[in-house]
């Protein structure tokens, strides 16, 4: 959650300056087991809930693009998060980046974009 601009941080660089619209999302990832019976009642093992953040981007010059695509360019990215669901506290997370796609239609900005960052390993594991 957004509460000023230092609530989203990724590997140093506060994100908000950057941003039109975030998405805080809890995905949750089930085990083989997992399935409706015949009689419609649902069971499975829960393996664990994923955070997922997804960032809109605002248009961004040439500078802008080299901070934010240094940012999401690698295998791994340190994350800090105000969470409001676990103990309404900021945490550190590790987390991987999608693969980033940018439309340009003019000379010198790109038109905003979207990009997330998913965590590494289960929320619990933040706690």
């Amino acid at each position: 959650m957004l509460i000023d601009k230092n609530s989203l941080i990724i590997d140093g660089v506060p994100m908000a300056q950057y941003l039109t619209k975030v998405k805080f999302g809890y995905h949750k990832i089930w085990g083989k087991d997992t399935g409706r019976s015949l009689s419609g009642d649902n069971s499975g093992t829960l393996k664990g809930i994923y955070p997922k953040i997804t960032m809109t981007f605002r248009k961004l010059n040439e500078t802008e693009v080299n901070v934010v695509l240094s940012l999401f360019n690698k295998a791994e990215n340190k994350v800090t998060f105000y969470n409001p669901d676990l103990k309404r506290t900021v945490y550190n997370m590790s987390c991987y980046s999608n693969d980033q796609e940018m439309d340009q239609e003019r000379l010198g900005k790109i038109q905003g974009y979207s990009s997330a960052v998913i965590a590494n390993k289960k929320r619990e594991h933040y706690i």
